[in-house]
């Protein structure tokens, strides 16, 4: 019980409904009834010296933590071993008188003080055996309506200012959380651009490559058809020689000095146009490879 616990009950005692209050710290008790018909209250404090000590004359000694225990159990309803009374000085007379087995005093006054206090007993049933704790409560009188007023106001007050306090931490975090989203989009915005940015240069390097790759094959198709055309003139040409060369032995019937060396050992006449087309098509060879 390091901070103060407050636990409240309604209980049906025999005068009538009354509301229990509870508060609860590290070595004291503080206890309050309100009667619902009048608004009586009867109120009391107790450290942890009164209590253990009021445990040891009943017999049944307990710590001041256990019997704080037992009695938060009974206003909670959570065990059947404990229960809570409210008994008037007479009745708690009474019930002594009967445990004892003594005479039954005369009831004091109803100007006597002990008239208008109040006990709130804590009643642990055991086997064969129901230990009272009473608890007195003395009388407060009825509440201070101005005062009831002012404290009713203050915790009013106490709650508007929470639920301010709560609905900006909710508004912060609900506008946080809209900024993030924005810029989450604004970030995926971006990489969409960047990425169809990349696929538009893409297909255009695909195009120019497309290109390239077409123009070249119609290059090398010319320049294969140029080759063709440069070679085929020079068998023609070497037939022309030899027929005129066997023309003019039969015309003057005995070979010339000058056809006395070979037809085939006299080099072919330098061709420029094959050479440069020659040269282009090694080029370009070249440059289909690489």
């Amino acid at each position: 019980m390091a901070e103060p616990r407050c636990l409240q009950a309604e209980c049906a005692f025999r005068p009538g409904a009354h509301t229990v209050r509870v508060t609860l710290t590290r070595s004291t008790l503080r206890v309050e009834v309100e009667a619902h018909g009048t608004s009586d209250l009867w109120r009391g404090e107790f450290d942890a010296a009164f209590i253990e000590d009021l445990t040891r004359k009943t017999g049944n000694f307990k710590q001041f933590g256990i019997f704080c225990s037992m009695l938060e159990s009974a206003l909670t309803k959570s065990s059947d071993s404990v229960s809570l009374e409210l008994l008037t000085f007479t009745d708690l007379e009474t019930l002594h008188s009967r445990k004892v087995g003594a005479i039954t005093r005369p009831p004091p006054s109803t100007s006597s003080p002990l008239n208008s206090k109040r006990y709130l007993i804590l009643v642990y049933s055991v086997e064969f055996d129901r230990i009272h704790y009473p608890l007195p409560l003395p009388y407060a009188g009825r509440p201070d309506l101005v005062a009831l007023v002012r404290e009713l106001r203050e915790q009013l007050g106490q709650l508007r200012a929470r639920r301010l306090e709560e609905t900006q931490h909710l508004r912060d975090a609900l506008w946080q959380a809209l900024e993030e989203k924005r810029a989450a989009e604004s970030r995926h915005q971006r990489e969409y651009r960047q990425l169809a940015a990349e696929l538009a240069q893409a297909k255009a390097s695909e195009q120019k490559l497309q290109l390239r790759v077409k123009n070249l094959t119609a290059e090398l198709a010319s320049c294969r058809r140029g080759r063709q055309k440069s070679a085929s003139p020079a068998p023609r040409v070497q037939e022309r020689r030899s027929a005129s060369l066997e023309s003019h032995r039969s015309s003057r019937g005995r070979p010339s000095p000058k056809s006395l060396s070979p037809a085939g050992s006299r080099p072919p006449r330098f061709d420029p146009t094959a050479f440069v087309r020659a040269r282009q098509q090694r080029q370009k060879e070249a440059e289909l490879r690489k």
